[in-house]
């Protein structure tokens, strides 16, 4: 790990590594120009901050490579330091040679995170932005990378900061309650107090709430496929991922273990489980297990696709059952409609399909969007996803209520305002306005170097 207060000039390859086409080196700190002007030609006279130069490397006098250099000043660059990235041809030696050059003349190998650390050190992010990059880096879908890109251009930091300096409009009252006696206190300060404390409340209640929300957009929503052996449950967990994932048999019980793969539809992420057939009466230990590892995977599932053959009324009362036993939202399928002796109208409710030829499946996938939308519906609001930012807003909301209780039986103001300043102090622990070693090391180590 880095040296909180270590002000040297870093460097770093930014690409991955490997042979491609371009490659990109970075260089920050105070030795960025000085360096740039021993390697580079021709020199540059006049360095104008956010331009592109082409020249070339040199090793004394031996030519490396033709390269763009782009050029940022302090304070208006990434790290809010001198940054000058070198865009060379991206072979190996050539990327190891300009390194090595860059090393020789005053700068040192960047470590894990090293230049987000400054731009966090030097006010250019915030440490919930900070993870919100690293969560930009990681997005799947369409929604999860919105949501990461948003929280990265600072959202939510920007509504913590708003609760944080209503904390501190709290304490004022406070530090008035307790510099002046009970006859100067009136009624006006008293209610004033709570009714910004109710509002605080609320806020942060809203955030702890949109965690599950998060979750929905970074983990999917876990669909588990059901019904008695030999329906076709893993003929449709195929057919929707387009490949062979599940082994497909005539045989009853080819499913004893379920299979789990990720789809995505419309920018939205699930969670395809083929599970073993729930069957009953059987005395197969292999079996039991995997009917068990059914109703595990059912409990965690958001939606049930059960699935069978027989056209009856029945699967109102097994809708019924599985929506009011699992809570649950439930996806009737009847399969193999394309071996039914009448000929029936594919319909919405239940909805008939043949998941061998893919008879009725777009029927599903709308029923499916349907649900969906119950799910990530106001995904335009403001979303946490991160648990650590999770745990801290509740140790915040504890104390916040702790408060509320407390103004029923008239605790002493200094209690409530040391009470108020540790909601503060789990607020700036998100924000990173107060942190530790052991918390900076966690998230910047799991940045590249090169970033």
């Amino acid at each position: 790990m880095f040296n909180i207060d270590n002000n040297d000039t870093i460097t770093a390859i930014a690409t991955p590594l490997g042979v491609g086409a371009i490659a990109v080196i970075r260089i920050s700190g105070q030795l960025s120009f000085q360096i740039i002007d021993f390697i580079f030609k021709p020199k540059i006279k006049n360095r104008k901050s956010r331009r592109i130069y082409l020249g070339y490397i040199y090793s004394k006098n031996t030519l490396i490579d033709k390269v763009l250099i782009n050029i940022f000043k302090s304070p208006n660059s990434y790290t809010g330091e001198d940054i000058i990235e070198i865009s060379c041809h991206g072979s190996i030696y050539i990327q190891n040679k300009i390194l090595d050059l860059i090393i020789n003349n005053g700068a040192r190998l960047a470590t894990r995170g090293e230049f987000t650390f400054r731009a966090f050190k030097n006010g250019k992010l915030d440490l919930y932005q900070v993870e919100s990059l690293l969560e930009l880096f990681h997005s799947e879908n369409e929604l999860d990378h919105n949501l990461a890109l948003n929280n990265f251009r600072g959202k939510v930091s920007i509504i913590i900061k708003k609760i944080r300096k209503k904390i501190l409009t709290l304490n004022t009252i406070l530090e008035f309650c307790i510099d002046f006696s009970e006859e100067d206190i009136n009624k006006k300060h008293l209610l004033a107090f709570k009714k910004l404390l109710l509002n605080l409340i609320t806020k942060i209640k809203d955030l702890i709430n949109s965690f599950k929300l998060g979750l929905f957009f970074k983990k999917g929503i876990a669909i588990a496929i059901i019904g008695k052996p030999n329906v076709g449950k893993s003929t449709l967990f195929n057919f929707l991922l387009k490949s062979d994932r599940s082994i497909v048999s005539n045989k009853s019980g080819t499913t004893i273990n379920y299979i789990e793969e990720n789809l995505y539809i419309d920018g939205i992420k699930y969670r395809l489980i083929d599970n073993a057939g729930i069957k009953k009466n059987t005395l197969n230990k292999l079996e039991l297990k995997g009917i068990k590892k059914t109703i595990e995977n059912i409990k965690k599932s958001d939606i049930i696709m059960y699935i069978t053959n027989n056209i009856n009324t029945k699967y109102l009362h097994l809708q019924k059952y599985y929506k009011y036993f699992f809570k649950k939202e439930i996806i009737f399928i009847i399969n193999k409609c394309d071996l039914l002796k009448k000929k029936i109208k594919i319909q919405s409710s239940p909805i008939l399909i043949s998941a061998k030829y893919g008879i009725g499946i777009n029927y599903l996938l709308n029923k499916l969007k349907t649900l969906s939308e119950r799910f990530i519906k106001n995904n335009n609001k403001t979303i946490i996803t991160n648990v650590r930012h999770y745990e801290e807003l509740k140790k915040a909301l504890f104390k916040l209520n702790k408060i509320k209780d407390h103004l029923q039986i008239g605790i002493e103001p200094e209690i409530l305002s040391l009470l108020l300043k540790e909601a503060n102090y789990s607020l700036e622990k998100i924000i990173g306005t107060i942190t530790n070693e052991e918390i900076l090391v966690n998230i910047f180590d799991r940045f590249c170097i090169g970033k």
